[in-house]
């Protein structure tokens, strides 16, 4: 945590603030370590910060937050005594407060921000652009999926100053989030993966996507980086509005960070860039764009393609993006996290790829957020299922499971072979026992399903896990 005491963080924000009548240890001059805002998760010596939310004031929850060992709680516009030895500070709006401070931090900085947003890809591409600059550089990047209007500030917080860089990953559903966030942490290189139909019910098109992400080369100066996906046409036509030096990547040759002889199986993703022989532990082509996105950033800050090619090397992928899990029998890709109709394709492209010498099975979920074109779009997710991949059986699960299988038959999948079924609960006991040896399972679906239950029955008893 960055160095920062109660009496700063009181300038900062504003606020009332009250010491117990059994003051803190230091008082007004002892140490804030780390935030939270899930009082379930403080620690002993944490600050709790009480965010509003659309059920819940998390105010409510100081107290929870002391019980579990909080030091200090930051409320909004509510009295909150604070227990022996702690602090509380009342601030007319939490959610503000959080970014003020951020913001605080963020001035504080002499490294250089790296911003990632895109339809897909982001996560991996944050991560791999950290392990591509860890090789000569200190710094951080996001935790997790922490990369929106809470998520952003929180992973600011947690920026040193002492560091090189700062990966920060955005994320948005709406028009003006992008630009908001981008706001907010000023970055210097702007990475924007691939547009796509992700959310396509907050922007309306595929052009209002690729305009929203484009939010962010709006923010970037004019000594700064942008770093686009050449291969994607969208990203081609909104680029002019960059006032910041543009490198372009993909596998086009007019491209400025170029791939050659892509290969892809056994968990590993190979290709060169300008002669130098480049390799990830990663299932699926589709991961390509992140890979060169780390290349084109690594580049930025100076570092020799073959420290890159190292840096890719040493990626470990997150959980339940194409996550291999074997059985005894059979072979199951989690790819659990979350779905849109671009990351459908690009994971039955793997499941079409993958070798096996039993059944294709896709169990899967919702893709939410889709606007008036969810029904056609499940209905054509079935359709693909079937004629992209080869499927033999498909299990889908949701609101939209009805459009999914009707569009899996209409392809000429047998009636008894594609089930739609409502719930994820029930979808998870229906899967106990299903696979047979040699079969191969996709699971995959929207994260408010949590498919990872699926996979949980499916691999029962699992006996290896390797990604």
């Amino acid at each position: 945590m960055f160095d920062l005491t109660v009496k700063k963080l009181h300038e900062i924000v504003g606020g009332r603030l009250r010491l117990a009548t059994l003051p803190p240890r230091g008082g007004e001059q002892g140490r804030v370590r780390d935030i939270v805002v899930d009082s379930r998760q403080v620690r002993r010596g944490d600050v709790f910060w009480g965010l509003p939310g659309t059920c819940f004031d998390g105010s409510q929850f100081a107290g929870d937050a002391y019980a579990r060992g909080a030091e200090g709680a930051v409320v909004g516009q509510k009295y909150v005594q604070p227990s022996p030895g702690c602090w509380s500070l009342e601030v007319s709006d939490a959610a503000k407060a959080l970014w003020q401070l951020a913001r605080w931090n963020r001035e504080r900085q002499t490294g250089r921000v790296v911003a990632v947003t895109g339809s897909v890809g982001k996560t991996t591409a944050r991560q791999m652009i950290r392990a591509v600059l860890e090789r000569q550089l200190c710094g951080t990047s996001s935790p997790k999926n922490y990369n929106n209007h809470v998520g952003l500030p929180l992973s600011m917080l947690a920026m040193d100053p002492r560091n090189d860089f700062a990966v920060l990953e955005m994320a948005a559903n709406a028009p003006g989030e992008i630009a908001r966030l981008a706001g907010l942490c000023q970055p210097q290189i702007g990475v924007i993966t691939r547009t796509g139909d992700a959310h396509l019910g907050g922007f309306g098109s595929l052009e209002g996507v690729a305009a929203a992400k484009a939010e962010l080369l709006d923010a970037l100066p004019e000594d700064g980086h942008a770093v686009l996906f050449g291969d994607d046409p969208r990203l081609r036509k909104v680029a002019d509005r960059c006032r910041a030096k543009i490198l372009w990547f993909g596998r086009s040759i007019d491209n400025d960070v170029v791939a050659t002889h892509v290969e892809s199986g056994h968990g590993r993703l190979s290709f060169e860039v300008d002669g130098t022989s480049m390799s990830v532990a990663v299932w699926g082509r589709h991961h390509l764009p992140s890979a060169l996105a780390a290349v084109a950033v690594g580049r930025i800050f100076g570092m020799r393609d073959v420290e890159i090619s190292r840096g890719l090397a040493e990626f470990e992928p997150p959980p339940m993006r194409c996550q291999i899990v074997r059985t005894e029998e059979a072979t199951i890709i989690d790819d659990t996290y979350n779905a849109s109709p671009v990351a459908m394709r690009a994971a039955l492209d793997l499941l079409r790829d993958f070798e096996a010498p039993g059944r294709r099975v896709v169990v899967c979920g919702d893709m939410r957020e889709l606007g008036p074109d969810s029904a056609r779009l499940h209905r054509l997710l079935g359709d693909q299922i079937v004629t992209h991949c080869g499927a033999d059986l498909l299990l889908a699960c949701g609101q939209f499971a009805d459009d999914v299988v009707a569009g899996a038959r209409a392809a000429g999948m047998p009636h008894l072979r594609a089930v739609a079924i409502e719930e994820v609960a029930d979808l998870a006991a229906r899967c106990e026992g299903l696979l047979r040896p040699g079969d191969v399972v996709l699971v995959k679906g929207s994260r408010a399903l949590a498919m990872e239950r699926v996979v949980a029955s499916l691999a029962a008893p699992a006996v290896s896990c390797a990604t």
